[in-house]
Protein backbone atom coordinates (compact mmCIF):
# COMPACT_ATOMS: atom_id res chain seq x y z
CA UNK A 1 0.00 0.00 0.00
CA UNK A 2 2.80 2.60 0.96
CA UNK A 3 4.32 1.81 -2.36
CA UNK A 4 1.09 3.17 -4.22
CA UNK A 5 1.42 6.28 -2.06
CA UNK A 6 4.72 6.87 -3.32
CA UNK A 7 4.38 6.29 -6.80
CA UNK A 8 1.27 8.73 -6.42
CA UNK A 9 3.44 11.38 -4.85
CA UNK A 10 6.37 10.58 -7.87
CA UNK A 11 3.17 11.46 -9.83
CA UNK A 12 2.72 14.69 -8.64
CA UNK A 13 5.93 15.55 -8.48
CA UNK A 14 5.93 15.05 -12.22
CA UNK A 15 4.19 18.67 -12.58
CA UNK A 16 7.71 20.69 -11.75
CA UNK A 17 9.20 19.25 -14.95
CA UNK A 18 8.05 21.83 -17.51
CA UNK A 19 8.74 25.13 -15.61
CA UNK A 20 12.19 22.67 -14.55
CA UNK A 21 13.05 22.58 -18.15
CA UNK A 22 12.09 26.45 -18.37
CA UNK A 23 15.94 27.22 -15.79
CA UNK A 24 18.13 26.78 -18.33
CA UNK A 25 21.51 26.40 -16.07
CA UNK A 26 23.53 27.66 -18.32
CA UNK A 27 22.48 31.06 -18.73
CA UNK A 28 20.79 31.15 -14.72
CA UNK A 29 24.10 29.96 -12.72
CA UNK A 30 23.69 31.76 -9.79
CA UNK A 31 19.53 32.01 -9.42
CA UNK A 32 19.01 28.44 -10.25
CA UNK A 33 19.54 27.64 -6.39
CA UNK A 34 17.06 30.08 -5.74
CA UNK A 35 14.52 29.15 -8.51
CA UNK A 36 14.59 25.41 -7.48
CA UNK A 37 13.96 26.03 -4.11
CA UNK A 38 11.10 28.27 -4.73
CA UNK A 39 9.63 25.11 -6.85
CA UNK A 40 9.91 22.80 -4.02
CA UNK A 41 8.53 25.11 -1.17
CA UNK A 42 5.65 25.78 -3.24
CA UNK A 43 5.25 22.05 -3.62
CA UNK A 44 5.49 21.17 -0.23
CA UNK A 45 3.44 24.33 1.02
CA UNK A 46 0.45 23.21 -1.06
CA UNK A 47 0.54 19.92 -0.28
CA UNK A 48 0.24 20.53 3.54
CA UNK A 49 -2.30 23.26 3.36
CA UNK A 50 -4.18 20.94 1.52
CA UNK A 51 -3.65 18.16 4.28
CA UNK A 52 -4.05 20.85 6.93
CA UNK A 53 -7.95 21.86 5.42
CA UNK A 54 -8.43 17.90 4.82
CA UNK A 55 -8.01 17.18 8.51
CA UNK A 56 -10.11 19.94 9.50
CA UNK A 57 -13.00 19.27 7.04
CA UNK A 58 -12.97 16.08 5.36
CA UNK A 59 -14.20 14.11 8.65
CA UNK A 60 -17.59 15.20 6.89
CA UNK A 61 -17.50 13.10 4.37
CA UNK A 62 -16.67 9.54 6.22
CA UNK A 63 -19.64 8.01 4.77
CA UNK A 64 -19.05 7.78 1.65
CA UNK A 65 -15.07 8.52 1.60
CA UNK A 66 -14.71 5.89 -1.13
CA UNK A 67 -16.24 7.94 -3.26
CA UNK A 68 -14.53 11.11 -2.25
CA UNK A 69 -11.66 8.96 -3.02
CA UNK A 70 -12.39 8.32 -6.48
CA UNK A 71 -13.50 11.12 -7.92
CA UNK A 72 -10.68 13.23 -6.26
CA UNK A 73 -7.92 11.24 -7.16
CA UNK A 74 -9.69 10.86 -10.91
CA UNK A 75 -10.00 14.54 -11.22
CA UNK A 76 -6.16 14.79 -10.44
CA UNK A 77 -5.34 11.94 -13.24
CA UNK A 78 -7.36 13.40 -16.07
CA UNK A 79 -6.22 17.00 -14.93
CA UNK A 80 -2.46 15.92 -15.83
CA UNK A 81 -3.72 13.81 -19.04
CA UNK A 82 -5.07 16.79 -20.43
CA UNK A 83 -2.20 18.65 -19.79
CA UNK A 84 0.30 16.15 -21.06
CA UNK A 85 -1.17 17.43 -24.56
CA UNK A 86 -0.63 20.99 -23.90
CA UNK A 87 2.68 20.08 -22.59
CA UNK A 88 3.48 18.33 -25.52
CA UNK A 89 2.41 21.63 -27.71
CA UNK A 90 5.37 23.37 -25.66
CA UNK A 91 2.21 25.39 -24.10
CA UNK A 92 3.13 24.63 -20.57
CA UNK A 93 7.01 25.54 -20.62
CA UNK A 94 8.19 28.03 -19.04
CA UNK A 95 10.90 30.89 -19.40
CA UNK A 96 11.86 31.99 -16.16
CA UNK A 97 13.52 35.28 -15.23
CA UNK A 98 12.41 36.47 -12.12
CA UNK A 99 11.71 34.73 -8.64
CA UNK A 100 7.93 36.39 -8.90
CA UNK A 101 7.38 34.20 -12.07
CA UNK A 102 8.47 31.05 -10.61
CA UNK A 103 6.57 31.80 -7.72
CA UNK A 104 3.63 31.65 -9.74
CA UNK A 105 4.28 29.16 -11.48
CA UNK A 106 5.02 26.91 -8.92
CA UNK A 107 1.74 27.27 -7.27
CA UNK A 108 -0.24 27.07 -10.51
CA UNK A 109 1.42 23.83 -11.15
CA UNK A 110 0.85 22.57 -7.10
CA UNK A 111 -3.05 22.89 -7.52
CA UNK A 112 -3.42 18.94 -7.84
CA UNK A 113 -0.81 18.88 -4.90
CA UNK A 114 -3.26 20.99 -2.74
CA UNK A 115 -6.19 18.28 -3.90
CA UNK A 116 -4.12 15.24 -3.19
CA UNK A 117 -3.13 16.51 -0.07
CA UNK A 118 -7.00 16.72 1.11
CA UNK A 119 -7.48 13.41 -0.17
CA UNK A 120 -5.09 11.90 1.69
CA UNK A 121 -5.87 12.84 5.20
CA UNK A 122 -8.69 10.06 4.14
CA UNK A 123 -5.72 7.42 4.69
CA UNK A 124 -3.63 6.50 7.67
CA UNK A 125 0.02 7.48 6.24
CA UNK A 126 2.18 9.69 8.20
CA UNK A 127 1.98 13.29 6.97
CA UNK A 128 5.81 13.63 7.76
CA UNK A 129 6.65 10.72 5.64
CA UNK A 130 4.50 11.94 2.78
CA UNK A 131 6.16 15.34 2.70
CA UNK A 132 9.61 13.46 2.84
CA UNK A 133 8.66 11.67 0.44
CA UNK A 134 7.63 15.06 -1.85
CA UNK A 135 10.58 16.87 -1.16
CA UNK A 136 13.30 13.84 -2.51
CA UNK A 137 10.92 13.18 -5.80
CA UNK A 138 10.01 17.27 -6.17
CA UNK A 139 13.95 17.40 -5.87
CA UNK A 140 15.11 14.63 -7.81
CA UNK A 141 12.12 15.87 -10.67
CA UNK A 142 13.57 19.54 -10.85
CA UNK A 143 17.41 18.27 -10.79
CA UNK A 144 16.89 16.46 -14.10
CA UNK A 145 14.63 18.94 -15.81
CA UNK A 146 17.33 21.55 -14.97
CA UNK A 147 20.23 19.36 -16.77
CA UNK A 148 18.28 18.93 -19.99
CA UNK A 149 18.21 21.29 -23.22
CA UNK A 150 14.67 22.28 -23.59
CA UNK A 151 14.29 20.88 -27.02
CA UNK A 152 11.68 18.39 -28.23
CA UNK A 153 13.04 15.89 -26.71
CA UNK A 154 12.71 17.26 -23.52
CA UNK A 155 8.64 18.07 -24.25
CA UNK A 156 8.11 14.88 -24.91
CA UNK A 157 9.46 13.61 -22.10
CA UNK A 158 7.95 15.95 -20.12
CA UNK A 159 4.62 15.35 -21.97
CA UNK A 160 4.82 11.36 -21.30
CA UNK A 161 5.68 11.64 -17.28
CA UNK A 162 2.25 14.02 -17.03
CA UNK A 163 0.53 11.37 -19.17
CA UNK A 164 2.12 8.49 -17.05
CA UNK A 165 1.23 10.33 -13.66
CA UNK A 166 -2.20 10.66 -14.91
CA UNK A 167 -2.72 6.92 -15.71
CA UNK A 168 -1.08 6.52 -12.18
CA UNK A 169 -3.99 9.02 -10.63
CA UNK A 170 -6.38 7.29 -12.11
CA UNK A 171 -5.21 3.87 -11.62
CA UNK A 172 -4.95 4.93 -8.06
CA UNK A 173 -8.51 6.28 -7.47
CA UNK A 174 -10.03 3.01 -9.28
CA UNK A 175 -7.92 1.09 -6.90
CA UNK A 176 -8.92 2.96 -3.62
CA UNK A 177 -12.55 3.85 -4.82
CA UNK A 178 -13.69 0.51 -5.36
CA UNK A 179 -11.38 -2.23 -3.82
CA UNK A 180 -10.47 -0.82 -0.39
Amino acid sequence: MKVLFILMILALAFQVFPVALGMNYRELKVKIFSFSFILILGQLLMFQAGYLLGEKFLYLVESFKGTVIFIGFALIGFRLIMESFRVRKGERTYVLEHPGTVALASFAQAIDTFLAGMLFTLFSIANRLLLIVLFLSVTAVIFIGVLMKPDKTAGALSSLLFLLGGIVMLFTALFFGFFV
